[in-house]
């Protein structure tokens, strides 16, 4: 009788991986990660502390890039039973290390950046509140004169007398121009129209209709505004709302009841100062 042959022996299925338990933290990296619980084990160890498998052929847990490190947040253990956890403020600044200087970054660059926005949202709110208060030319000058209308009539604190340029009709490009000894912020410029405010003598002389503003500051920098003013005696004021301002030229566009026989006249200019 023949000897009866022993059969192979099939090999055993894998054991499941055991999970960890939700006491259990996740493996740190760099440490031994245990193929048969998930347990996390210093380099040095052998065998896992755990289960006591070896950890011979055991992986080595990945640390994670750079930028999750910067912008995740760090694991925390579960409260015990019975205990409240910390307040949700107080949490949530003792989470990401770098929220206090994030922020300080963040706040500077936009202060940097939006520096002008800023100072010109200053100055308007400084405008508004401000009591504006007259600031007087220390010379002014014309492109021209007629006879007996000099530039000066035109800041000599009265309205019954004017400057006209020494063309008659539109006058165009002619210009009144005030200089003045210190820089200043500039608020509000008055009009006086017309060779006077009497209604009258108003109508006897073309009036300005458009006037280009040409504002300069102390570094030289110049910026423009175009006033449309109305063929009416008296004061017409304009809000100007320029910084650091040391003269300011008024150029003749356009003008009403623009003849061969008439000339253009300005009685009075008045700028206001913050």
């Amino acid at each position: 009788m023949a000897p009866v042959q022993p059969r192979a022996a099939s090999p055993a299925p894998p054991r499941p991986t055991r999970p960890l338990t939700p006491q259990e933290p996740p493996p740190a990296p760099g440490e031994l990660v245990c193929g048969e619980c998930g347990a996390g084990n210093v380099p040095t160890r052998r065998y896992c502390r755990r289960c006591g498998t070896s950890l011979a052929e055991a992986p080595v847990a990945a640390r994670p890039p750079w930028w999750r490190r910067l912008l995740g947040r760090t694991p925390r253990e579960a409260p015990a039973a019975g205990t409240r956890p910390a307040p949700g403020l107080w949490r949530r600044l003792r989470r990401p290390r770098l929220l206090v200087p994030a922020l300080v970054v963040v706040l500077g660059l936009a202060a940097f950046l939006l520096r002008g926005q800023i100072g010109g949202a200053t100055d308007k709110v400084k405008d508004r509140v401000a009591k504006a208060q007259q600031v007087h030319a220390v010379k002014v000058t014309a492109s021209s004169a007629a006879p007996g209308h000099p530039a000066n009539l035109a800041v000599d604190g009265t309205t019954d007398r004017y400057w006209a340029p020494a063309a008659t009709g539109a006058a165009k490009g002619q210009y009144l121009e005030a200089a003045f000894d210190q820089p200043f912020r500039l608020l509000d410029l008055v009009v006086h129209p017309g060779a006077s405010a009497n209604d009258q003598q108003f109508l006897a002389q073309a009036r300005p209709h458009d006037l280009l503003v040409t504002v300069t500051g102390k570094g030289g920098a110049t910026t423009t505004h175009e006033l449309h003013l109305a063929d009416q005696p008296g004061p017409q004021t304009f809000h100007i709302a320029e910084s650091d301002v040391t003269r300011v030229r008024i150029t003749i566009q356009t003008a009403y009841a623009a003849t061969s026989a008439h000339r253009v006249g300005v009685a009075e200019i008045e700028f206001f100062k913050r």
